[in-house]
C-alpha cells in the first residue's frame, strides 16, 4: 500500500505546488488585468472597477505580523489561491473580477510569507523555485498553444484540468505541514545583522520583474509573434526549447551553476534586456520617423516598413538568451530565503515592490495604446510602449551586486535531486504537447470551390473579442461568423494579444478555428487598435498604413487576395477614428489615396461616420455603397460600411444586429 505521507513529503511537493501556484498566479493576473481593462478602460472613460488594482497591495497586511507566518495562516491563504482559481471560471460579470482579485492577493500574501519561513535547505528551494517557474511557463505555453492562444484550462469541459491542478497543490499544501519545516526561530548572522528594507526591497523588485516579462512576454508567445510578424510556431518552439533546457540543466547538472561569476550574470542580463527591449523598439519603427509619429497631418499616410530578417535579430537573441529570467529568480529566491526577512518588511517591499510596482508596469502597458483618453498622464506614454520592457530588464540586472558568495554555489543542490526521470519525462510530455498542439491548430485553408458565382464579404468590429457587456466572447463571434460562412472576413478591434487582452490572440483564434488565411495589420507594439484581413483564398500582398490622429494612433489593412489567375480583389479593413470632423476627413481622403488606380477595391470596416456626413459623401465619390447599390437608400443609423468599385454587382446586403459584439456585423454577397 502506498504510504500517503511519504509519497507527498518526497523531494517534488514543493516543486508541484509552486509549479502549480505559479501557474495558477499567472492566470488570475492575466483575468484580473483584462477585466480591468474590459470594465474600466474598454469604454474609454476610467470607471470604479479600477479600483480593482487595490487587490495588488494586498502583501502590506503582512506588515501587521510580528512574528512568524504559521502554517495553518499559510495553508489558509495557499487555499484561497487554490480555490478561487478553480470557482472563477465558472463565474461571469464582476464575480470574474473579483475572484481573480482574491486569488493573486492571496498569493501577494501567501509567496513573500514563505520567505519568512525557517527551513534547512535554502539552497535546494531556490533551485526548486526556479525550475517551478518555468515548468509553470512551459505548461501555460503548452494550454495555449492546444487552444490557439486562449488558455484551454478555464475554458469548457476542459476546466478539469484546472481542477486536477488545483487538487494535486492541495495536497502538496498539506505535504508541507505534515514536514514540519516551521520551527522555533534559530538565531543566525542574518537576524544578528538584519538585512536592511533597502536589501529586501530590491531583491522583490528583482523578483517582481521576472514575473512582469514572463507575464508580458513569454507565457503567451503569440504576444512575440505580433509584435514582430515572426514565424508563431517557430517562436513556440524556441520559447519553449529555452525554458525546457534550463529546467533539464538544473536537474541533471546544477553544479554548472558554479562556473557562473558576478561579471557573467552582469553580461547575460544586460544583453538580454537590450535584446528584449530592442525586439520591441524596432518593431515600433515607422519609416523617416524614427520611433515617434508626427503630429503633422500632411506626413500621412504613412506606410509600415517592412519586416525583414534584419529585424528578428533581437528577437532570436533575446528567446536564446531567456533563461537567465529563471536563473535570476532562483538566486534572487535564494537570497531572501537566506536573510529570512520578518512579515512585516517582506510585508512592506512587495506592497511596494510588488503591488505599487505592478501597477505601474500594467500602466506603462495599458496607456501607449490609450494615450488620448487619460489625459494629462496618458499623453505622455504614446509610442512608449517599449519602456514597458526596459525597466523590468534594468530591475532584474541591477539586484545581482546584492548576491553573496554562497549564493551561487551549487555542490550541494547536485546530489539532492532524486528520480530525475520523472521530472524529464513528464518535460517532454509537455515539449512533445506544445509542438504538436502548434502544429495540429494552425490554419489548413482548402481550395475553396472553383465553380463559385459569388463571394460573401464581412466586415465585423468585434470590439477586443469582447461582447457588449465587456464579457470575453471568441466563441459567440465564431459561431456568428460561421453562421455567414464569408469568404473574405475583415475585423476591426482585434488588437487582443497584449495583457489588457488577456495575452490571447483572437486573430489567430478565428483563423485556426475557421481554417482561413489572415493578415493582422500593424504589428501590436505600434499600440493601433487592431484591423485584420481573413480570407479562404490566398493572400498574395498585404500592406498596413498609419492615418493621423487625434487621440489613439489609426491603422488600415490591405491585402490582395487572389480569387483565381485573373481575378484579384484588393481588400482594405479600415477603423478611423477622430476628435472633430476635419480629422475625420483627413482620415478617409488617406485611405482613399491608397485606392487610387487600384481595380476590384472592397473597402470596409467601422468608419465612425454615418450616411451623408462630410467623409461619407468623400467616400461615396469614389467607391460605391453596397447597401446602397442593394437597396437604393443609404443605411443612415449606420457606422460600418463596404464600399467598392465601380462595377460589382451586390446581390444582397445585410446587417446582423448587436448581441456578440458592441457593433453589428454586416455582409454582402456579390456577384463574380
Amino acid at each position: 500500500m502506498i504510504d500517503f505521507k511519504n509519497l507527498i513529503k518526497n523531494n517534488y511537493s514543493e516543486l508541484i505546488l509552486f509549479s502549480i501556484i505559479f501557474l495558477f498566479f499567472m492566470q488570475m493576473l492575466s483575468d484580473l488585468a483584462e477585466r480591468i481593462f474590459d470594465y474600466a478602460i474598454l469604454g474609454l472613460k476610467p470607471t470604479l472597477d479600477i479600483l480593482a488594482l487595490v487587490f495588488l497591495l494586498s502583501s502590506i497586511g503582512l506588515f501587521f505580523f510580528r512574528k512568524p507566518i504559521s502554517d495553518k495562516t499559510l495553508f489558509i491563504v495557499g487555499e484561497l489561491i487554490i480555490v478561487t482559481r478553480l470557482i472563477e471560471p465558472l463565474l461571469k460579470g464582476k464575480g470574474i473580477l473579483i475572484l481573480a482579485g482574491i486569488s493573486v492577493s492571496s498569493f501577494l500574501i501567501f509567496f513573500p510569507a514563505y520567505f519568512t519561513r525557517t527551513k534547512s535547505k535554502e539552497q535546494q528551494t531556490g533551485v526548486t523555485l526556479g525550475i517551478s517557474l518555468a515548468v509553470a511557463v512551459a505548461v501555460s505555453i503548452l494550454l495555449r498553444t492546444v487552444n490557439s492562444t486562449l488558455d484551454v484550462s478555464i475554458y469548457s469541459w476542459y476546466q478539469l484540468i484546472g481542477w486536477v491542478l488545483g487538487i494535486l497543490a492541495s495536497l502538496m499544501l498539506v505535504g508541507m505541514l505534515l514536514k514540519g519545516e516551521v520551527t522555533v526561530q534559530k538565531e543566525s548572522s542574518e537576524e544578528k545583522n538584519p538585512a536592511s528594507f533597502g536589501r529586501i526591497l530590491l531583491l522583490t523588485l528583482g523578483l517582481s520583474s521576472v514575473f512582469v516579462i514572463i507575464w508580458f512576454t513569454f507565457m503567451s508567445p503569440t504576444s512575440i509573434s505580433r509584435w514582430t510578424e515572426g514565424n508563431y510556431i517557430g517562436i513556440v518552439i524556441g520559447v519553449s526549447i529555452m525554458t525546457f533546457l534550463f529546467i533539464v540543466g538544473m536537474v541533471v547538472k546544477p553544479d554548472l551553476m558554479n562556473m557562473m561569476k558576478s561579471w557573467m550574470l552582469w553580461g547575460w542580463n544586460g544583453i538580454f534586456a537590450l535584446a528584449l527591449t530592442l525586439t520591441v523598439l524596432v518593431h515600433q519603427k515607422i519609416p523617416l520617423y524614427g520611433i515617434f509619429f508626427p503630429d503633422d497631418v500632411a506626413a500621412y499616410p504613412i506606410i509600415a516598413a517592412p519586416t525583414t530578417w534584419v529585424y528578428h535579430i533581437p528577437l532570436v537573441l533575446m528567446i536564446i538568451l531567456s533563461p537567465i529570467i529563471y536563473i535570476d529568480f532562483t538566486l534572487l529566491s535564494r537570497e531572501l530565503l537566506k536573510i529570512k526577512p520578518k512579515p512585516a518588511k517582506i510585508g512592506g517591499s512587495f506592497a511596494l515592490g510588488a503591488g505599487l510596482y505592478g501597477i505601474i508596469m500594467i500602466f506603462m502597458q495599458v496607456l501607449p495604446n490609450v494615450w488620448g483618453y487619460l489625459p494629462p498622464i496618458s499623453n505622455v506614454f504614446r509610442d512608449m510602449y517599449w519602456l514597458a520592457f526596459l525597466i523590468p530588464g534594468i530591475f532584474i540586472t541591477i539586484p545581482i551586486f546584492l548576491f553573496k558568495k554562497s549564493t551561487l554555489s551549487f555542490e550541494k543542490t547536485a546530489r539532492e535531486f532524486k528520480s530525475k526521470s520523472i521530472i524529464l519525462t513528464i518535460l517532454g510530455l509537455i515539449f512533445i504537447g506544445t509542438v504538436a498542439g502548434a502544429f495540429v491548430t494552425a490554419p489548413h485553408p482548402e481550395a475553396p470551390d472553383e465553380g463559385k458565382t459569388s463571394l460573401i464579404i464581412m466586415t465585423y468590429n468585434i470590439r477586443l473579442g469582447v461582447n457588449l457587456t465587456g464579457e470575453k466572447n471568441y466563441d459567440g463571434q465564431l459561431e456568428l461568423i460561421r453562421s455567414v460562412d464569408p469568404d473574405i472576413l475583415c475585423l476591426q478591434e482585434s488588437d487582443t494579444a497584449r495583457i489588457g487582452g488577456g495575452n490571447s490572440d483572437v486573430v489567430r483564434y478565428f483563423a485556426d478555428k475557421l481554417d482561413m488565411h489572415s493578415y493582422r495589420g500593424a504589428k501590436t507594439v505600434t499600440n493601433t487598435y487592431g484591423t485584420a484581413i481573413l480570407s479562404k483564398y490566398p493572400i498574395s500582398s498585404f500592406a498596413a498604413y498609419f492615418m493621423y490622429s487625434t487621440h489613439q494612433q489609426i491603422s488600415t489593412t490591405q491585402a490582395q487576395i487572389v480569387i483565381n489567375p485573373t481575378l484579384t480583389f484588393n481588400v482594405f479593413s479600415n477603423h478611423p477614428a477622430a476628435r472633430g470632423d476635419d480629422a475625420k476627413k483627413y482620415q478617409i481622403e488617406e485611405i482613399l489615396s491608397q485606392t487610387t488606380g487600384l481595380e476590384n477595391v472592397l473597402l470596409c470596416g467601422d468608419f465612425n461616420f454615418r450616411a451623408y456626413s462630410e467623409s461619407y459623401n468623400i467616400t461615396v465619390g469614389t467607391l460605391e455603397d453596397s447597401w446602397v447599390q442593394k437597396w437604393s437608400t443609404p443605411a443612415e443609423d449606420r457606422i460600418d460600411h463596404i464600399f467598392l468599385s465601380s462595377g460589382i454587382t451586390v446581390l444582397d446586403a445585410v446587417y446582423i444586429e448587436r448581441g456578440q459584439s458592441d457593433h453589428p456585423a454586416y455582409w454582402i454577397e456579390i456577384q463574380l
